[in-house]
């Protein structure tokens, strides 16, 4: 005789067992996502942040430091303005994931001194820390980390929020030195760029081998768009793949450029800034960008200044950690004064 299955009710206790087991597979999930979201901050997150420098900052609204017994007011006649390469290829536009803003590769600060009639630049190593805020991929706040400042530009959608944080992360590190504007181009656009100034003559100081045979070093080339972005982008299969040496591949191309540049009319000058925009973002319109062209090419150019630090692996990843006494009195020389001076 076949035995018959018997089919127990659900009671009460049941229900209520299921619902703990309910409970604790959710709270398990929940902990699960926030441990990996954990680590994947972890991945980029270092320690450290303060600063051992007795400065202090006197009066906030006339921007007045006290430092080493002399009393420093911010100079108004100083104009900063920051120039970024976002490592992204085609042109601008809103990423759906605000963690996908692009990181900020080239950081420069553009520094116009109109009582010296001066001009130069600042350059920012991306690998520099600083602290900013960190986004969840839906733009919720995920609090302030100490991260390295390419990231600032990379938690975001990758439009002016993106531009604005990394702008204020820079603000920071220069003692409260705002900038007057900011101007972020996607690297892809720098081929485009490159080819409507006419190319840019460089010399190639590093072996380009396994990326292009055809850039030799210690060769003199006008370079066309694509050779232009190799030249500045290139480093991961460089030979010697730091940061700074890739830094100073920028700054080089960068000086010839902008001898390029000041070659332009004005109208040239409008032009490129028109046909550029689909790979930029700016708060800059084009009659400030002429006008900037225009004091540069009548101020003298100096060297560019740099913030002295080291460089470092930390948690697998290359940081810069600027010295603070250096990173001071660099801010205090350019956007300072005494009442002596």
């Amino acid at each position: 005789m076949a035995g018959r299955r018997v089919q127990r009710a659900f009671t009460q206790e049941d229900k209520r067992k299921l619902a703990i087991i309910m409970i604790v597979v959710g709270l398990v999930m929940i902990l699960g996502a926030f441990f990996i979201k954990q680590w994947e901050d972890r991945q980029y997150s270092t320690g450290g942040g303060e600063s051992n420098i007795a400065i202090e900052l006197a009066n906030t609204e006339a921007r007045t430091y006290y430092y080493e017994g002399q009393e420093y007011t911010q100079r108004k006649d100083v104009e900063t303005y920051l120039i970024m390469g976002i490592d992204k290829d085609g042109p601008v536009h809103r990423s759906s994931d605000a963690r996908e803003g692009g990181q900020a590769d080239m950081l420069q600060v553009l520094i116009i001194d109109h009582a010296a009639k001066t001009w130069q630049l600042l350059p920012i190593d991306r690998n520099t820390l600083a602290m900013f805020e960190v986004l969840n991929a839906d733009g919720s706040s995920a609090g302030t980390q100490y991260m390295q400042i390419c990231l600032a530009h990379a938690f975001s959608y990758g439009l002016e929020d993106g531009c604005t944080k990394t702008a204020n992360a820079v603000t920071d590190i220069l003692l409260n030195r705002k900038m007057d504007g900011y101007y972020a181009l996607n690297m892809g656009g720098i081929s485009e760029l490159n080819d409507l100034v006419g190319g840019v003559p460089v010399t190639v100081t590093e072996d380009f081998l396994e990326i292009d045979p055809n850039l030799t070093v210690g060769e003199t080339i006008t370079m066309t768009g694509v050779d232009a972005e190799k030249f500045v982008r290139a480093r991961m299969n460089m030979e010697d793949d730091r940061n700074e040496l890739r830094m100073a591949r920028q700054e080089v191309y960068l000086n010839s450029f902008i001898q390029q540049f000041d070659r332009l009319s004005e109208e040239e000058i409008l032009t490129v800034y028109d046909k550029i925009m689909d790979y930029a973002v700016t708060n800059m319109g084009s009659g400030t960008f002429a006008n900037l062209s225009s004091v540069c090419k009548s101020y003298t150019k100096l060297d560019s200044i740099k913030i002295d630090g080291t460089s470092q692996i930390e948690n697998g990843y290359e940081t810069f950690r600027m010295d603070d006494v250096s990173r001071v009195e660099t801010a205090l020389k350019l956007f300072y004064s005494t009442s002596e001076e």
